[in-house]
C-alpha cells in the first residue's frame, strides 16, 4: 500500500549480478506486470540495473523480450507506471524506465541506453572518457535527464525523498495513463531540431536493396530511404507497408524517430495492414549526440508505436536478414507479432566489441535453433 492504494513494486538488486535481468527475473516481472494490468494496480519500478544479464545468453534476451512486451502492453492499456532511478539504469532497464509515464532521479542517477564503458569501447575517447565523472554526469546524470522532460523529477539522494515522490505520484496518478503517441512524437522531433538534428529528403533506393529484400518486396512497391530508414508502400489505396533498418549500421535517434513517424501515419489510415519491418543492425548508436538526446526514450517511443499497430489488429512482422542485437532488436522484437529469421540472420545481445568488453571474451551469434529455443526468433524462412 502506497498513499492508501495497492501498488506493485518491482526492484532490482544492485548487489546481485548488477541487478540484471536474467530468465527468472524477466519471467517473474512479466507475470507481475500482467497481474497488475488485470487488477489495475499502478506499477513502481525501482531500477538500478545494467539491463539484460549478458552471461545469461540468448535465453536472457528472449525472456527480456517477453518482459518488455508485457510492459508495452501494460502502458498501452493505460496502466500507471513510475520509474525510480537509483545509480545506474542502462540498456534494457533504461527502456523500461523510458516506457514508464514518469521518472524520478537523484543527482547520482545515470540513465543511458549504453553505459559509459560501452560508449568508450565502441566510440573511443573522442566520444567519452568513461572515467571522467563530470563528463559522464553531464551526459546522462539525473540533472541532465530531467531537463529533457517537464514531467520528470529530481529528488534528494535519500530514501525518504524517493518515498515522498512515489507517494505523491500514486496520489495523483488516477485510474489510467494512456500515452499520447502523436504528441510524444512531436516533442521528440522538436528535441531533435533543438540539438541540430534535422530530417533529410527522401531518396530513391530501389536499386540499392539487398537481394533477399528484392525477392520479398512485391513488384510495384515504391521504395525510398529517409534518414537510414527503408520505406515501401504498394499504392495510395493499400495499407500494406515495408519498413526497416537495412544498412548494417548502428541506428540513431533520428532514424528511430523517422520510422515511428511512418508507422504513426500508417495508423491513421482505415483498415488493417500487413506491416513488415526488416532488420540488419548490430544495435543502437552509441554516440554522444544520441545519448544527449536520450536515445532510450526514442527506442521506447518506437516500441509503443509499433505495439499500438499490433494491438489494433495490424499484422506486424519483424524479418531479420543480417545482424540484430541490443536495444534495436528488443524494441522491434517485443513490439511485433512474429519475428522471422531470413538466411544470414545473426542475433547477439550486444555488438561484438561491447560483448568482449563486458564478458572479456569473444562471443559468436547464436544458431537459428538456439535463437528459436530461446524465444529470440519465432520462425525461419
Amino acid at each position: 500500500m502506497v498513499a492508501g492504494r495497492e501498488v506493485t513494486i518491482i526492484a532490482t538488486d544492485r548487489s546481485m549480478a548488477g541487478g540484471s535481468f536474467g530468465v527468472v527475473e524477466s519471467n517473474s516481472c512479466a507475470e507481475l506486470l500482467e497481474e497488475s494490468r488485470s487488477a489495475g494496480r499502478p506499477v513502481i519500478m525501482c531500477l538500478d540495473s545494467a539491463g539484460v544479464r549478458l552471461d545469461g545468453g540468448l535465453s536472457a534476451l528472449g525472456a527480456f523480450r517477453q518482459l518488455y512486451r508485457s510492459m508495452l502492453d501494460a502502458r498501452l492499456g493505460g496502466l500507471p507506471s513510475l520509474a525510480l532511478i537509483g545509480r545506474d539504469c542502462f540498456g534494457g532497464a533504461s527502456m523500461l524506465a523510458a516506457t514508464c509515464a514518469k521518472r524520478v532521479y537523484c543527482q547520482e542517477s545515470r540513465l543511458a541506453m549504453s553505459g559509459p564503458a560501452v560508449i568508450q569501447a565502441l566510440g573511443g575517447f573522442a566520444e567519452l572518457d568513461a572515467t571522467d565523472y563530470d563528463a559522464v554526469t553531464a551526459l546522462m546524470g539525473g540533472a541532465a535527464r530531467v531537463k529533457l522532460l517537464d514531467s520528470d523529477q529530481l529528488c534528494d539522494d535519500l530514501p525518504d525523498a524517493y518515498r515522498g515522490a512515489a507517494r505523491a505520484w500514486v496520489a495523483e496518478s488516477g485510474q489510467s495513463a494512456l500515452p499520447d503517441l502523436q504528441r510524444w512524437h512531436t516533442r521528440l522531433g522538436t528535441r531533435l531540431l533543438t540539438h541540430g538534428v534535422a530530417p533529410a529528403a527522401p531518396a530513391d533506393s530501389a536499386e540499392e536493396l539487398p537481394g533477399v529484400l528484392r525477392e520479398i518486396i512485391p513488384f510495384g512497391v515504391k521504395v525510398h530511404k529517409m534518414d537510414g530508414v527503408l520505406v515501401g508502400r504498394s499504392d495510395q489505396s493499400s495499407t500494406n507497408a515495408f519498413f526497416g533498418f537495412i544498412d548494417g549500421a548502428a541506428v540513431g535517434a533520428l532514424a528511430i524517430w523517422t520510422l515511428a513517424g511512418e508507422c504513426l501515419a500508417l495508423a491513421r489510415k482505415p483498415g488493417e495492414a500487413a506491416v513488415t519491418v526488416f532488420l540488419d543492425a548490430p544495435g543502437q548508436a552509441t554516440t554522444l549526440r544520441d545519448e544527449r538526446l536520450m536515445i532510450s526514450e526514442y527506442v521506447a517511443h518506437l516500441s509503443l508505436v509499433l505495439s499500438s499497430l499490433r494491438v489494433r489488429g495490424h499484422r506486424v512482422t519483424l524479418q531479420i536478414f543480417g545482424d540484430a542485437g541490443g536495444g534495436i532488436y528488443l524494441a522491434l522484437a517485443a513490439s511485433v507479432g512474429r519475428v522471422v529469421a531470413l538466411p544470414g540472420a545473426r542475433v547477439r545481445l550486444l555488438p561484438p566489441a561491447a560483448m568482449a568488453l563486458v564478458l572479456r571474451r569473444n562471443t559468436e551469434p547464436g544458431s537459428v535453433d538456439e535463437c528459436m529455443s530461446a524465444g529470440v526468433i519465432d520462425t525461419l524462412i
